[in-house]
């Protein structure tokens, strides 16, 4: 599939020509990321964003008990890094790759000049911003609603989809966190995380062996909470 065929699938770029088109991916820096590769960190210095052409991509941020939060995923045909457009300064979220994820990069400078020959970009991407707002302000709620055991199995999935091992329905980390390091992110007692866990496996839906971690399916194919 050529460049300008993969940008076709992008929605804010809906309604540009086939010469349109070429001519943008003349523009664009073909990239692509591994499973767990990080795009970019929160803070660091925007340079431009990104059209996800293939794989998907999750947004996370720490808040100030170094709880990691999944904001939202970006699949094929969506934007990452939008809100550089409107700070030059850092960037607002974390970005990391959750399987082989191929992108097209484009700078600041030239995303704007696009927006300036094609408006219909700009209204595109307003649509985008408004439903990302949405989803996230749903995050908040839901999280604010959850208890000790929602949260612990929340930030599980979230980490193995990120960094696991996926065997069909069981997911496996080779590396698990800490009874402390899973405290610290969710802003929960060290004690609670310890007893959520233990009754996790005594359930059967997790096993620990050392430093390894499986989710069984009945954690795996749980319904997002």
């Amino acid at each position: 599939m050529s460049d300008a065929s993969s940008l076709r699938e992008v929605a804010i770029l809906e309604g540009l020509s086939d010469k349109d088109l070429e001519d943008m991916a003349k523009r664009l820096i073909p990239v692509r990321y591994s499973k767990g590769q990080y795009l970019f960190y929160r803070n660091d210095k925007s340079t431009g964003l990104y059209f996800v052409v293939g794989g998907s991509i999750q947004i996370i941020i720490d808040n100030e008990l170094n709880k990691e939060i999944v904001v939202y995923t970006i699949s094929k045909g969506d934007v990452v890094g939008e809100m550089s457009l409107f700070s030059n300064e850092k960037r607002s979220a974390t970005a990391v790759a959750l399987e082989e994820s191929h992108l097209f990069k484009v700078h600041n400078e030239k995303f704007i000049e696009l927006m300036h020959n094609h408006p219909s970009i700009a209204v595109n991407l307003a649509r985008v911003l408004i439903d990302r707002l949405l989803a996230a302000n749903e995050m908040i709620e839901r999280l604010g609603a959850m208890d000790g055991t929602e949260r612990v199995i929340h930030f599980l999935k979230s980490l193995a989809a990120r960094e696991g091992v996926q065997n069909g329905d069981v997911s496996r980390l080779e590396n698990r966190p800490t009874y402390r390091q899973i405290s610290q992110r969710l802003g929960v007692s060290e004690k609670t995380i310890y007893r959520t866990m233990r009754a996790l496996v005594k359930k059967g839906d997790i096993e620990i062996h050392g430093r390894q971690l499986t989710l069984n399916p009945s954690i795996v194919n749980m319904e997002p909470l």
